[in-house]
């Protein structure tokens, strides 16, 4: 009589299948994250403090205008002329008469180029516009 049960040879090792899954989310998470950096802000551009910047909730759909130091004018990291931006402005229009446009001017820039931009929103009948700031740095304390 054989008393004894029978072995189960398994092979050891490690199930990668939840590895996967987890690298795949992170994959998912940091380029929709890159994406919606890159679109959005760029980075070299500096925006005015002002006592009421604070930050707004975003809505989906916003269109940022980018203006950098030189006045040249950024939107989905493409750098537009005057000509361009006003017909991406009356495309927009043709889609969403109430789009909302943020223009995120840098500091160093001047008033000029500022008006460019808001000149051709309005030339293209956009008026839900508004200027980007940020919240000033605050006071050192004695």
């Amino acid at each position: 009589m054989n008393f004894r049960a029978p072995r189960h040879t398994e092979a050891h090792g490690m199930n990668l299948v939840p590895l996967i899954d987890v690298l795949l989310i992170l994959l998912i998470f940091f380029i929709v994250t890159f994406s919606m950096a890159q679109r959005e802000n760029d980075l070299n551009i500096s925006v005015p403090a002002a006592d009421s910047g604070a930050p707004k909730d975003r809505q989906v759909g916003e269109i940022v205008v980018n203006i950098a130091r030189d006045g040249s004018f950024k939107v989905n990291t493409q750098v537009l002329t005057d000509e361009q931006l006003g017909q991406r402005f009356k495309d927009i229009f043709a889609l969403n008469p109430k789009q909302a446009i943020i223009i995120r001017a840098d500091e160093e820039t001047v008033y000029k180029n500022m008006f460019r931009a808001l000149d051709l929103c309005y030339q293209a009948g956009l008026y839900h516009v508004s200027f980007a700031s940020r919240s000033p740095a605050p006071l050192p304390q004695p």
